[in-house]
């Protein structure tokens, strides 16, 4: 089901396991479920990645998550960047596929068959979700019509707990084969890393709705926060204000330091966005605020601290592994495969009834 996508940060890096698109539940064991066989127009091949089949039903999932409720008053110009945004984050999809299997990660092997199977099985059953209890839907059909509320279909859903599982066994590939003290030497300079245009510090501020009762409290809040950093010269009064009064997502050990991210972070719109505001941001100047599934982001610059690496130089080697390793690759694959798509005579074209089609009522 579609679920909230949390960047989750350390101390010193944002990085290592990013939650995506519609959750993980964890295990790896096979499930009893069958494939729900698509519609004849959901299993419509409507573009062509990097020799990937797009289906519609793959579209409209990530269309509809991204743009609805956004699409009132969208022209015609509109529509084709937001298919342009669309078709980026599925070619990430694809190019995380395939960097896995260039690394020996197979997104279609057993094991990750069995991950997904799981999460399948949990969908229907309940159990537990990465610590958190979950209630089952309990048969096929409620299955389905949780499903079709957020303009799902069974085969999206497995495709993208398949695009979580790979990711995740692409990071333990890494700690298996580069962790700190044991790079064979292909990966760089974790110094050099740190002091390169690569490498960005700030903070990032996250208020859930459930904190604040609601996204128009918490926008409310975030821009009152926002308001208040103005003018901060240090980190000092930075914390101050995000420690103050009623809370975000945040703790005074969260925010001890400040976090550093690479320049290709981030599995969703949303983290990519507050990633790339890392890079352009002046020290203690404040962010755009975003929005996602369940709250509001911004993010404070930080000037870099030499001290930060020389505290944990380990958080920022696994930074510039990731960023090397997998992020970039990823990234210039995806880019790849947008640069040459191809869009078949399905594909949707803009009107008002393909908006309505493709977006949840």
């Amino acid at each position: 089901m579609m679920k909230r996508h949390r960047l989750l940060a350390a101390a010193l890096s944002l990085i290592a396991v990013l939650a995506v698109l519609f959750s993980l539940a964890s295990c790896g064991k096979s499930g009893d479920y069958p494939e729900i066989k698509s519609s004849q127009k959901e299993a419509t091949t409507v573009a062509t990645l990097g020799g990937h089949e797009v289906k519609y039903e793959l579209f409209r999932a990530y269309f509809s998550m991204m743009y609805s409720g956004r699409t009132a008053n969208m022209t015609e110009d509109g529509w084709n960047a937001a298919v342009d945004d669309v078709m980026r984050e599925i070619a990430l999809i694809y190019a995380t596929f395939d960097v896995a299997a260039e690394n020996g990660v197979d997104p279609y092997g057993d094991a990750i068959d069995d991950t997904v199977a799981e999460c399948i099985r949990i969908e229907y059953e309940g159990g537990e979700d990465n610590g958190v209890i979950v209630e089952g839907v309990g048969t096929r059909e409620k299955y389905k019509e949780a499903l079709a509320a957020v303009n799902l279909t069974d085969a999206v859903n497995r495709l993208i707990y398949r695009y979580d599982a790979t990711q995740n066994a692409l990071y333990e590939y890494l700690v298996e084969n580069y962790a700190y003290g044991k790079d064979p030497g292909t990966v760089g300079d974790p110094l050099a890393f740190f002091n390169s245009d690569d490498c960005a510090h700030g903070v990032w501020v996250y208020v859930p709705d459930e904190m604040r009762l609601g996204r128009e409290a918490g926008l409310a809040y975030a821009a009152e926060l926002r308001d208040s950093l103005a003018g901060a010269t240090d980190y000092a009064a930075v914390k101050k204000v995000l420690l103050r009064g009623s809370p975000t997502a945040l703790s005074e050990d969260d925010i001890a330091y400040g976090f550093y991210v690479s320049k290709n972070q981030g599995n969703t719109p949303v983290q990519r966005a507050l990633v790339s505001d890392f890079f352009t941001l002046a020290p203690y100047a404040c962010g755009e605020i975003r929005e996602d599934a369940d709250g509001v982001w911004f993010v404070v610059g930080l000037p870099k601290n030499a001290a930060d690496y020389d505290r944990d130089p380990e958080a920022i080697y696994q930074l510039m592994y990731a960023e090397e390793k997998i992020d970039r690759p990823i990234a210039e694959k995806a880019a790849t495969y947008l640069a040459g798509v191809a869009y078949s005579s399905a594909f949707p074209r803009f009107s008002p009834e393909t908006l309505s089609e493709l977006t949840v009522k």
